[in-house]
């Protein structure tokens, strides 16, 4: 991380947004394919075969039948909060806090939990995508350690730019 503390504001600022785009990439993704699919294209007749569904599709098989993984879903959900918490400009400070002045006892804690629970969060994300075979699974991998890295490298790289 001592490379982080001398780098070139030019260059923390393209790490940066390597790293907003590339987190972003892969949970877009996730959330597009949350949605039903569509019937394939190009249904055609094939006029050798009479049978009851006379039309055949070019892709050989249908589509097989896609089951939602709740868990896999949560865990998008949580990591596209932990992306948007990163993310330059959301005001997280100011929700942390008003958020104290409600709470017994207030202090620092949630300066401390809070970006505990979103690495912990992308971790989870990683292992279970890793271990289970579900449809986000790529997804969960990908977003995850960018948001994993995004979290560890992204204070280092914002206060670089703030040097500028």
């Amino acid at each position: 991380m001592v490379a982080a503390l001398v780098l070139d504001p030019k260059w923390a600022f393209l790490l940066l947004a390597g790293l907003i785009v590339g987190a972003a990439v892969p949970l877009a993704i996730g959330w597009a394919r949350l949605l039903p699919e569509e019937k394939p294209p190009f249904e055609i007749e094939n006029p050798r075969r009479r049978s009851a569904r006379p039309t055949v599709s070019i892709y050989g098989s249908e589509p097989e039948e896609r089951r939602l993984d709740l868990v896999a879903i949560v865990l998008l959900v949580l990591l596209t909060v932990a992306f948007v918490l990163q993310f330059p400009g959301v005001p997280r400070d100011v929700g942390l806090n008003s958020s104290l002045d409600h709470l017994p006892g207030g202090g620092d804690w949630p300066e401390v939990v809070l970006p505990c629970l979103m690495l912990l969060t992308c971790l989870v994300a990683i292992v279970y995508g890793a271990m289970r075979r579900t449809f986000l699974r790529m997804q969960l991998i990908v977003a995850g350690s960018l948001v994993l890295v995004l979290w560890v490298v992204g204070p280092w790289l914002y206060r670089e730019l703030a040097t500028f």
